[in-house]
C-alpha cells in the first residue's frame, strides 16, 4: 500500500520540477491517506501547506488561501502556511486580513527577510487604497450634492447622476454609494418628473445590484415594487429596458444565478477534459428559504403585467423577455412548474392572441409580442421534465382556447386563431393538439374563405404555421391549397403575401429530394419569382418583405430556386439589406436562405447498402438535385460573398436567439 509519506516525496519532486498539477494530485493522496485522527497533525499540516504552494504557482489562489488555513487550524502560527495564506490573499485583494499575516510572521520570526517586501508592498497597495476610496467617497458626495441640487440646472444635474453610474461600476464606488445611503438617495431621484434623471438613478441602482445579494435585497426592500412596475408600463423604451435590466440584476444576486453558472460551465470542462465518471452531480440551483420568496414575489408580479391594459408595448415586451430569460432549469430560477401554478399562461395566450391595434381599449402590443409569446411558452413547455406537468400546461392551454372558441363573439373566433397561430410557432405539439379538436380547422378555413381582410390574413397566417410536417398535413393540403391560391390572388397585399408564403411552405414538403414535389414541375419557381418581387419593392412596408423572405426559407430547398436566387443580384442584395436591419422577427429566415443557398443544412450520411435494399423493396429513394453538386455550389457561394454575404452575417451575429446563432456559425 502506498503511504501519505511515499505521496508527499513524489510530490516534492514533481514540484521542484515545475510539474505543479501533478504534485497536487500526490498531496490530495497524500490527505486522503494520512492516518487520522491516530496520525500526526504535524504531517497532515504538511501536505496542505504544500498543496498550497503549488495552487500559487497554479494561481488557483482562492483554493492556496483554504489549503493554508486547514495547515494552521492544524499547528497554529506555521510561518510558512501564514507566508502562503498572504501571498494567496494579497492576490485576492484582500489587503488587510494579508497585512494582518504578515505581521504575524514577521512577529514570530523578526529576521524573515521574505516577508519584509511582501509586507512593504501589502502597506503600499492599503495606503494607495485609502487613498483612492478617500478621493472615491469625496466624489460620490460630490455628486450626490449636485444631483439633488436645482439650482445649478439640468445639464449638470444630469453628468452627476451619470457620473453615479460610472462610479458604482466598480465595486469599490458601488459600496461607497451604498454606504452614504445611497439606495434612499437614489430612490428619490426615481420619484422626479425628469425622465432622463430617473433613468440614471435606475442604471446606478443597476449596477449597486450587480453581483451583490446584500444590496440588490436592500433594493426590493427599502424601494416599493410598485413604483418598478410603475416605470416599465411606461411607453419608453429606454425606461422599461433599464427597470428590466435592474430587475434582471436583482433576479441574478438573490438567485447567484451567475456564480451558478460558473460552477455549470466549469463542470463541463471538466467533463470534457477527465471524462463524465469523474464528475460529481450536475451543479442545480438552491435557495434559502428568504431568497426563494424575494424570487417568487418579484416573477408573479412581471406574470400579472403581461397582459395589464396598463402596461405599453415596449414594457410588455420587456416583461415577457423577463420570464422568458428566468423560466427554466438550465438558464433560470427553475420557475416553470410554478408558472403553472398560476394563470401565467392564460395571461400568455391572451397576449398571444392580440392583434396590433390602434383602439384605446385594446392590449399595447409590438410586432415582436406574439413571437415572444411564442418563445415564452416554448421555453416553459420544453422544461417541463414530468408528463404530469406537461398535461397540465396543455390542459390549461385547451381551457384557455375553450373559452375562446365558445364565445359567439366574433373577435373572440379571431383572437383564438391568432392564439392557435402563436402556440404554432411554440409549442408546435401543444398547437397541432388544438387544431385537432373538432371544429378548428373548419373555422380557419371558413374564416380564410369569408370576405373580410382581416378574417383572411389571420387564418391564413394560422395555416401557415400549422403546415409544419407533410405527413400530418395531407388533408390540410387538400383543402388548403385552392383557398390560398385563391387568397394569392387578393388585392390585400397583407393577405397575399400570407398567402404565397402558406403555399410556399406546403410546396417546399419535399426538401431537398427532387423526385419528390408536393406541386407540379415549375410551381416553386412561381412562386420564389412573387417572393422576390415582394423582396425587392422597397416601396412595400417592411413586414411584407419579412414575409417574402419567409417565402424563400421554404423554397430554397429546391436547387432550381437556389439558383434562380443567387443570379438576382437585386433579390440578393434587398435580402442582405434585410438582414442587416437586425430586426428579430427577420433573423431566423434570412439566415435560413443562407444557409440553404449554401447547403449548411444538415444532411444525413447514406449508406449505399440501404438504398440498394430500398430500391429492391420499391421503396421510395431521395435523390439529390443536379444543381445541388459541388460544381455548383462553389459557384454560388462565390456569388454570395461578392455580394456582400459576410457583412450580413457578422450583423446577424449580434442576435441572442441560439438557434439563429447556430444556422450562422454553419
Amino acid at each position: 500500500m502506498i503511504s501519505s509519506q511515499l505521496q508527499k516525496e513524489e510530490g516534492n519532486k514533481l514540484f521542484s520540477d515545475g510539474k505543479w498539477a501533478e504534485a497536487v494530485q500526490c498531496y490530495t493522496k497524500a490527505i486522503e491517506l494520512s492516518p487520522t485522527p491516530n496520525g500526526s497533525l504535524v504531517d497532515l499540516a504538511v501536505y496542505y501547506k504544500n498543496r498550497a504552494a503549488c495552487y500559487l504557482k497554479l494561481e488557483r489562489y482562492t483554493a492556496a488561501a483554504k489549503d493554508a488555513t486547514n495547515a494552521l487550524e492544524l499547528v497554529g502560527n506555521d510561518t510558512k502556511s501564514l507566508f502562503r495564506r498572504c501571498q494567496a490573499l494579497l492576490a485576492l485583494g484582500k489587503l488587510e486580513e494579508a497585512f494582518t499575516d504578515a505581521r504575524m510572521v514577521l512577529h514570530i520570526e523578526p529576521q524573515n527577510t521574505a516577508i519584509q517586501p511582501v509586507l512593504r508592498k501589502i502597506t503600499a497597495a492599503i495606503q494607495d487604497k485609502a487613498k483612492k476610496q478617500s478621493s472615491t467617497k469625496s466624489k460620490v458626495d460630490q455628486m450626490f450634492d449636485l444631483a439633488f441640487n436645482k439650482e445649478c440646472g439640468k445639464e449638470k444635474r444630469l453628468q452627476a447622476c451619470n457620473n453615479l453610474i460610472v462610479l458604482a461600476r466598480e465595486d469599490a464606488g458601488a459600496e461607497l454609494i451604498f454606504k452614504a445611503n445611497g439606495v434612499m438617495k437614489l430612490s428619490r431621484l426615481i420619484n422626479e418628473k425628469d425622465t432622463e434623471i430617473v433613468m440614471s438613478a435606475i442604471r446606478t441602482l443597476s449596477c449597486l445590484c450587480h453581483h451583490n445579494k446584500a444590496r440588490a435585497r436592500l433594493v426590493i426592500r427599502e424601494i416599493n415594487p410598485a413604483k418598478w412596475f410603475h416605470l416599465i408600463c411606461l411607453p419608453s423604451e429606454q425606461l422599461t429596458n433599464a427597470v428590466a435590466h435592474m430587475l434582471q440584476n436583482i433576479i441574478d444576486s438573490i438567485s447567484e444565478l451567475y456564480l451558478l453558472h460558473e460552477k455549470r460551465k466549469k463542470h463541463e470542462e471538466k467533463k470534457r477534459k477527465e471524462g463524465p465518471q469523474m464528475l460529481g452531480p450536475y451543479p442545480q440551483l438552491q435557495l434559502d428559504e428568504e431568497s426563494q420568496q424575494d424570487i417568487d414575489s418579484l416573477l408573479m408580479a412581471i406574470v400579472k403585467l403581461i397582459n395589464s391594459g396598463k402596461i405599453s408595448a415596449c414594457g410588455r415586451d420587456a416583461a415577457i423577455e423577463l420570464i422568458m430569460k428566468n423560466v427554466t432549469n438550465q438558464e433560470g430560477v427553475d420557475w416553470s412548474k410554478k408558472i403553472l401554478e398560476t394563470d401565467g399562461i392564460s395571461r400568455l395566450l391572451e397576449v398571444g392572441g392580440t392583434l396590433q391595434s390602434s383602439d384605446a381599449g385594446a392590449l399595447k402590443i409590438t410586432e415582436s409580442t406574439r413571437m415572444n409569446v411564442a418563445v415564452a411558452l416554448s421555453k416553459i413547455y420544453d422544461d417541463l421534465i414530468s408528463e404530469k406537468s406537461c398535461d397540465k400546461f396543455k390542459d390549461q392551454c385547451q381551457q384557455h382556447m375553450s373559452e375562446q372558441f365558445g364565445d359567439s363573439d366574433q373577435s373572440s373566433q379571431v383572437e383564438a386563431i391568432v392564439a392557435v397561430s402563436t402556440l404554432l410557432q411554440g409549442p408546435y405539439v401543444v398547437g397541432n393538439s388544438i387544431l385537432g379538436r373538432q371544429g378548428v380547422m373548419e373555422i380557419m378555413l371558413a374564416m380564410a374563405g369569408s370576405e373580410d381582410p382581416l378574417y383572411q390574413k389571420v387564418a391564413v397566417e394560422a395555416l401557415v404555421h400549422s403546415a409544419n410536417k407533410k405527413e400530418k398535413c395531407s388533408g390540410m393540403i387538400k383543402q388548403a391549397v385552392p383557398i390560398l391560391k385563391q387568397l394569392y390572388h387578393s388585392k390585400n397585399e397583407n393577405v397575399k403575401v400570407r398567402a404565397l408564403v402558406g403555399l410556399c411552405k406546403l410546396g417546399s414538403f419535399g426538401g431537398t429530394d427532387v423526385s419528390a414535389k408536393s406541386f407540379a414541375e415549375g410551381s416553386t419557381l412561381k412562386l420564389a419569382k412573387s417572393c422576390r418581387k415582394f423582396l425587392t419593392n422597397k416601396a412595400t412596408d417592411f413586414d411584407l418583405r419579412r414575409w417574402a423572405c419567409e417565402g424563400l426559407a421554404y423554397l430554397t430547398l429546391d436547387a432550381d430556386v437556389k439558383e434562380e436566387l443567387v443570379d438576382d443580384t437585386e433579390a440578393i442584395l434587398s435580402l442582405i439589406d434585410l438582414a442587416k436591419d437586425g430586426d428579430k422577427s427577420v433573423i431566423y429566415p434570412a439566415a435560413t436562405v443562407f444557409v440553404n443557398m449554401t447547403n449548411s443544412y444538415d444532411k444525413k450520411e447514406v449508406d449505399k447498402e440501404m438504398v440498394e435494399l430500398a430500391k429492391f423493396a420499391k421503396q421510395h429513394v431521395p435523390e439529390e438535385h443536379e444543381k445541388d453538386k459541388k460544381e455548383y455550389l462553389d459557384k454560388r457561394v462565390s456569388k454570395l460573398v461578392k455580394a456582400g454575404l459576410v457583412n450580413a452575417l457578422v450583423c446577424l451575429s449580434k442576435t441572442q436567439s441560439e438557434m439563429c446563432k447556430e444556422l450562422i456559425c454553419r
